[in-house]
């Protein structure tokens, strides 16, 4: 699917950063009929949950058992609450926002949902709390970038430590030194992945004027949140993101680094350079890619960006039952399927393209 062109140069300058905000997100009350009807039926059913659930309500500390989320989920289906999120969403973004995120696909009822949102979220009653973010957009985007990063989506640096060392170890017996290296993080989420191999190329001995770091993820809001260490709903996330980071901004790499929206299932990529490194972490495979047909558009794609020399690496922490539909052995065909030589890399697999580096 081709999306508007949509790209960042990391900064974290506030003035930048707001300029940027207002280009992507709509400001003020939102008014939507269609929205408003799926509220208006979202109010019916929380009134007969309230009065009929033999539970009680939720409430901030609540241990949510087996009963209360099926009773949550016969009155208030999670799906039409999701739809009428992602209908929010569509309504609050300046660029599109489709095919719709499984938003809610790691949440068993929407009493779980709100406990992962509180505080941020405190009214378990759906249709109060979509008016809320309605009228009030700076309650909205707060709520928006917290429904898209939630803490447990990757958000952390050295997520893959062996997949790091494994690439130190080939930089150092590659014939990459001294040499102009471009890089890609696809499917870079939050940025925690582009900005730790920026990182390690660092440290590895290369300058800033040697490097060209992309990040490439589909879902806007996770793009502006990488590009700026913007986490509006988490300030302690926020702070310690950019203490990280610092670093690469008081040297000059982060000029060297840009962040693009693109899909990866789709094919379609604006005309560049190939690149000598390609990390493709907690994607392929997993709950966002996981059809045979998906999977190999991506990995299609993935080698023919690749330089000759250039290594791929791809890396996950999905659980075994993804494990089981996707093994990693099928990946590494699939990848020699294209012509690479594949490694064992750290806690996944890699992939080098034959040819002179």
């Amino acid at each position: 699917m081709e999306f508007p062109r949509l790209s960042y140069r990391p900064t974290l300058d506030p003035d930048s950063i707001n300029q940027s905000l207002a280009e992507l997100l709509v400001p003020g009350p939102l008014s939507d009929g269609d929205l408003n009807s799926r509220l208006d039926r979202l109010a019916g059913r929380f009134r007969l949950y309230a009065a009929l659930s033999p539970h009680g309500l939720w409430a901030p500390g609540l241990v949510i058992s087996r009963e209360m989320r099926l009773a949550a989920e016969f009155y208030l289906p999670l799906e039409e609450i999701a739809r009428a999120i992602h209908r929010l969403l569509v309504l609050s973004l300046k660029v599109d926002r489709s095919p719709p995120a499984p938003v809610f696909d790691r949440y068993a009822s929407w009493l779980d949902v709100i406990q992962s949102l509180y505080p941020l979220a405190r009214d378990v009653n759906p249709a109060f709390l979509l008016r809320l973010l309605m009228s009030d957009s700076s309650f909205r985007c707060r709520f928006l970038f917290a429904l898209s990063l939630p803490r447990h989506y990757g958000g952390r640096f050295n997520r893959y430590p062996e997949q790091a060392a494994f690439l130190r170890n080939w930089l150092e017996h590659s014939r990459l030194t001294g040499r102009m290296v471009r890089c890609l993080d696809a499917a870079c989420g939050s940025g925690e992945g582009t900005y730790g191999l920026a990182l390690l190329l660092r440290c590895t001995g290369f300058a800033p004027e040697q490097l060209t770091v992309h990040g490439a993820t589909i879902e806007p809001l996770e793009l502006f949140a990488a590009a700026h260490g913007w986490f509006p709903h988490d300030p302690v996330r926020q702070e310690a993101f950019r203490r990280h980071i610092d670093r690469l901004f008081t040297d000059a790499t982060a000029e060297q680094m840009a962040f693009f929206r693109e899909d990866l299932a789709g094919g379609q990529f604006p005309p560049r350079e190939g690149y000598d490194i390609i990390l493709c972490n907690g994607l392929l495979g997993g709950p966002l890619m996981n059809s045979r047909d998906s999977l190999e558009k991506a990995v299609e794609s993935l080698c023919a960006r690749l330089r000759p020399g250039g290594l791929l690496l791809v890396a996950d922490r999905f659980h075994g039952g993804w494990k089981k539909r996707v093994p990693g052995d099928g990946l590494k065909r699939m990848l020699a399927g294209y012509g690479l030589k594949t490694l064992a890399g750290g806690e996944g697999v890699a992939g080098v393209k034959p040819g002179r580096g």
